[in-house]
């Protein structure tokens, strides 16, 4: 069952499903925002109903998309892939299909409203800092992207009303009890198998090939048997712990450094709070907002006459039916923690616990405070942290220190492109040599991606130039060129005897066995039982009696075809083959199928997966809308300008 219901949600997780979150996900989701408030120039990427994607929006959005890719994949993505017309493509793709969207959820009537797009904003983990949302990382980070305040946040309005249009449609599915019934008959579903296995391994081991036709396989392939072209480098390289261990810090600068982070060496003050909160909702009248102002006054002053405690006027908060009022506890509270200090203030302000502020002003409404405790601010003396704080700082400085190096060598290897020398020089590295290598990489940093890049490269093996910096990782660079370079070479037939020999013995052996396969199957079908077949063939019978979809003991190319055969008829059975992982070949066969039953899950699962379902319908349903308005608008792209 785990494996169906794996499928379901890779359905309800595909790109339809993440769209508009991802759009709120800065700093990528950022790109195509901004198109609402820029001007386009004179050429577009593309045209979607009456508005227009420019081909600069495509090129930050390409950009972005690229720089994503790099990040989650690292060394390990294809140059090919970011390169290539299909991310193009599909980058182009998705701006259409946002904007398709975002036409629809305006036509439909979807509005964010201020107060709504300012919760969203300061939410985003990308804009908090010390645990709240901080306004001048807000403006900082979006001007860095080439955004302004506006344009970023009318754009966000743009995507959360178009997550309110998935969000109706996804989660207003519902799956019936009889559906659910249904589903669970079939994910729940068990049957009776057994299968026997013909090893591919015998079967290569009976195979030969003889001179002839050796010579035949390699005068029809010869372009296949080919030395691949090769290089040798020579490179410096450089590390960061190198440049670390030659740096020093004196006491000055270390209780300098100790002294600008006293926050990172200890714990702030922290007090413990509860409140009772008379509610304001955003866009009250003042009338509204003196009315709520005036209950929580009320509540003050009865609590400061006496009249009845704090905890009496909690209790009451909580038990009040018009929803206006609400109380509870704060937990533990620093200064900073919110974006409007009046609460934090007035709770600072309160010598004792047990004290109770005056009413603040909050924006959700009208708040009083009351100090339950204090834990005082702690911080580790100087000598306790003297080593973290060294660390750190020589770290630091080498990091400085290398990227100024690394800037260094940069000029160097430009301005004396035909050596090392002068870049081995002023590292004071050795020239090192690699072993020969294809572009299928070696061993040590010829097997960086990047490095067989450069190598290969029009500058460095045409041009016999030196590299650039490459960073192989973090804190780790090197500069190479090309020492010694050979042209792929045709093998001759005795270099390529023993490949050859091996080839043609398993293609003999596959063929051998994929006969012996339907011999099989066409005598169990007849009514041979799989132990003599299995005994005449080699095979080795397993029946593992009725198993489920998760069965661990049967692999999984099995289960996947045996729950795949139709329902045998009465007194018959359902047949089947498939190849394993290992090459070899398996003849199965089901003899009867058992529906799952209600109680195959538990109330918990049963709603688990009434949800799954759930959300894997609307997604469709999501997916058929967007389909169904792509087609009903007009775009035209132009795959040429991008």
């Amino acid at each position: 069952m785990a494996m169906l219901l794996q499928k379901i949600r890779d359905r309800a997780q595909g790109w339809f499903a993440y769209t508009i979150i991802g759009l709120l996900i800065v700093p990528f989701a950022v790109w195509g925002i901004n198109y609402y408030f820029e001007g386009g120039g004179p050429t577009d990427a593309a045209v979607v109903g009456d508005g227009k994607i420019t081909v600069q929006e495509f090129q930050r959005a390409y950009q972005q998309q690229r720089q994503r890719m790099q990040a989650m994949l690292g060394g390990n993505v294809d140059p090919a892939l970011l390169e290539g017309p299909r991310l193009k493509q599909d980058v182009l793709r998705q701006l259409v299909d946002e904007r398709v969207l975002n036409q629809v959820a305006h036509e439909q009537g979807f509005r964010i409203g201020d107060p709504q797009l300012h919760a969203a904003v300061v939410a985003l983990p990308v804009f908090q800092q010390s645990g709240g949302f901080n306004q001048e990382l807000y403006e900082r980070l979006l001007r860095n992207q080439g955004f302004t305040a506006l344009g970023f946040e009318e754009g966000l309005r743009q995507s959360l009303a178009t997550q309110q249009l998935r969000d109706g449609i996804v989660e207003s599915t519902a799956v019936t009890p009889a559906e659910l019934d249904r589903w669970v008959a079939l994910l729940k579903q068990q049957r009776d198998l057994r299968y026997v296995v013909l090893p591919l391994e015998k079967y290569i081991a009976q195979a030969s090939a003889d001179e002839e036709a050796i010579k035949a396989y390699f005068a029809k392939n010869q372009d296949r048997f080919v030395n691949p072209e090769q290089v040798q480098v020579q490179f410096v390289e450089l590390k960061l712990a190198q440049v670390a261990e030659g740096i020093a810090v004196n006491e000055n600068d270390l209780k300098a450094s100790y002294e600008e982070q006293l926050a990172k060496y200890g714990r702030p003050e922290e007090r413990q709070a509860s409140h009772i909160l008379v509610k304001v909702a955003p866009g009250a009248s003042g009338a509204e907002v003196e009315t709520a102002r005036a209950k929580a006054q009320q509540i003050a002053d009865s609590i400061r006459s006496g009249a009845k405690s704090f905890e009496q006027a909690s209790q009451e908060a909580k038990a009040d039916a018009s929803g206006q009022l609400e109380s509870g506890d704060l937990g533990a509270i620093s200064k900073g923690l919110f974006e409007d200090a009046a609460l934090e203030n007035a709770l600072f302000a309160l010598k004792q616990p047990g004290e109770v502020s005056e009413v603040v002003r909050m924006p959700t409404g009208f708040h009083l405070v009351r100090l339950d405790g204090m834990t005082p601010a702690q911080v580790k003396p100087f000598e306790e942290v003297r080593e973290t704080v060294a660390m750190e700082l020589r770290q630091q400085q080498a990091e400085n220190r290398f990227y100024e190096i690394t800037q260094n060598l940069a000029s160097l290897a430009y301005e004396h492109p035909d050596s090392l020398d002068m870049v081995a020089k002023s590292l004071d590295r050795p020239i090192q040599e690699s072993v020969w290598f294809s572009q299928k990489g070696g061993e040590g940093i010829t097997g960086n991606p990047k490095v067989i890049a450069s190598a290969f490269g029009e500058d460095v093996l045409k041009r016999g130039l030196n590299s650039e910096p490459i960073e192989l990782e973090h804190g780790h660079v090197v500069v190479l060129r090309v020492k010694n370079h050979q042209n792929a070479t045709p093998r001759a037939l005795e270099e390529a005897r023993e490949e050859i020999v091996k080839l043609l013995r398993e293609s003999e052996g596959r063929e051998a066995l994929a006969k012996d396969v339907e011999a099989v199957k066409g005598r169990a079908a007849q009514g041979a039982h799989l132990q003599a077949l299995a005994n005449e063939y080699g095979g080795t019978l397993s029946y593992p009696g009725l198993v489920d979809r998760d069965a661990q003991t049967v692999d999984r190319a099995l289960l996947a075809v045996a729950f795949r055969l139709p329902q045998p008829e009465p007194g018959k059975v359902a047949l089947g083959s498939t190849a394993l992982a290992n090459g070899d070949q398996a003849v199965l066969e089901v003899a009867r199928v058992v529906p799952g039953q209600k109680e195959a899950l538990t109330e918990d699962e049963r709603k688990t997966l009434s949800q799954q379902l759930a959300r894997q319908t609307g997604s469709g349903q999501f997916a058929g809308l967007l389909d169904s308005a792509r087609t009903k608008t007009k775009v035209v792209t132009h795959l040429d300008r991008l």
